[in-house]
């Protein structure tokens, strides 16, 4: 794509750069995040080839759900839920029916049901869509947006909860949301948030993120497909990143953006973030810079790729194996590095060190790694205090 996704446009700067690994990819995925001149609209460009994505949605992400079943039906919402269930319930949205894009394993439509609601929605994941069925008993259609929603008609209320930064026409998916909606029905929309970039996290530019999407252009966007907002939320600290929520009424006349886009503030956002994401894997490659020999990383995601190529770790250590729960992922490779679930890595001996190579699940795989036997004094986690 030579062209910004949004505006068309076709002048852009490059603020960084990546070059990933990928799992059974003997060669690295060159990325460009750029900025449009035009418009302000962060976002990849060109975006990662379509079959490349769609490879990283079979071996590198993991939107399944691992706890026991009866657990997962009795937990409370999630963030992403309760923000989505406070926007219905303010805007006295009646309990009506409710489809949701991107729904992975159905827990934001089992508490919308819960609410009343008839719920029903989308996935291309076979296994979420079987999660779905077997934990929550909600059917949920395979397949992607594109497909599935023109045979939808007269819905009350669509759900979009981060899916809009992973598609590759922004607009062309917005036009099919309010297409679906029945006159004067919701949409109830939630991507991260392009904004303080001083508190954004390491690897906030990630492979599998194709916009990063600032206030105003959502704004535009969603005016430009026939919405008009109702509500507005940023939540800066509300998860590891900046998320803004927004409910959308289907418009029934033309409405003008209330903002207008900036692409010098977005640049200098942008510029500001890049610098600081600079300086968190240098600090990151000063804690590690003590470990020499053989290591196991645990965590097979998008991260590790990340921290092998921000900084001079793999050139310091002889990595064994990068451990990770997710099953699909075993016996692959990680730029040359086999990948092991976490039983094989409990049977090695004690004395190897462990890096766990996550900032969103560091806690979690600290707890599990412990539960597992691994002494407090093998793990190290990069971003909180080593558990001794």
């Amino acid at each position: 794509m030579a062209k910004c996704a949004i505006c068309k446009g076709t002048d852009r700067e490059i603020v960084q750069t990546q070059s990933l690994a990928l799992l059974n990819r003997s060669d690295p995925c060159l990325i460009h995040f750029s900025v449009c001149r035009s418009c302000g609209h962060l976002q990849q460009w060109p975006p990662v080839q379509p079959e490349l994505m769609e490879h990283h949605y079979r071996t590198f992400a993991t939107y399944e759900l691992f706890d026991e079943a009866q657990a997962l039906r009795a937990a409370p919402p999630s963030r992403h839920a309760r923000r989505f269930l406070s926007l219905a319930r303010d805007l006295e949205l009646k309990p009506g029916s409710a489809y949701e894009v991107g729904s992975a394993s159905g827990e934001m439509l089992h508490h919308f049901r819960q609410q009343g609601w008839r719920v029903s929605g989308c996935d291309p994941s076979p296994s979420a869509v079987k999660q779905a069925k077997s934990i929550f008993d909600i059917d949920i259609d395979l397949g992607t947006e594109e497909g599935l929603l023109p045979q939808k008609k007269n819905l009350n209320l669509m759900l979009a909860c981060h899916v809009l930064e992973h598609l590759y026409d922004p607009v062309s998916t917005l036009d099919r949301l309010n297409a679906c909606l029945e006159p004067g029905g919701h949409l109830l929309l939630e991507v991260p948030c392009a904004t303080a970039p001083d508190v954004l996290l390491p690897g906030w530019f990630s492979f599998e993120h194709l916009h990063y999407y600032r206030v105003e252009i959502l704004e535009h966007l969603l005016t430009r497909t026939g919405f008009e907002i109702a509500e507005m939320r940023i939540a800066i600290t509300a998860h590891h990143y900046p998320v803004i929520a927004i409910a959308a009424r289907k418009a029934t006349k033309a409405v003008a953006p209330r903002t207008r886009t900036d692409a010098a503030a977005s640049i200098d956002m942008a510029r500001r973030y890049v610098e600081r994401d600079s300086q968190l894997w240098q600090k990151t490659e000063r804690r590690l810079s003590n470990l020499h020999g053989p290591v196991f990383i645990y965590g097979a995601g998008i991260h590790t790729a990340q921290l092998l190529d921000h900084t001079d770790f793999a050139r310091q250590v002889d990595i064994i194996a990068i451990a990770d729960r997710d099953p699909k992922k075993w016996g692959q490779k990680l730029a040359g590095i086999p990948v092991i679930g976490p039983d094989e890595l409990f049977r090695h001996p004690q004395r190897v060190p462990v890096v766990v190579s996550s900032y969103v699940s560091e806690r979690a795989i600290v707890n599990a790694l412990l539960a597992g036997g691994v002494a407090p004094s093998r793990i190290r986690p990069i971003y909180s205090e080593d558990p001794n």
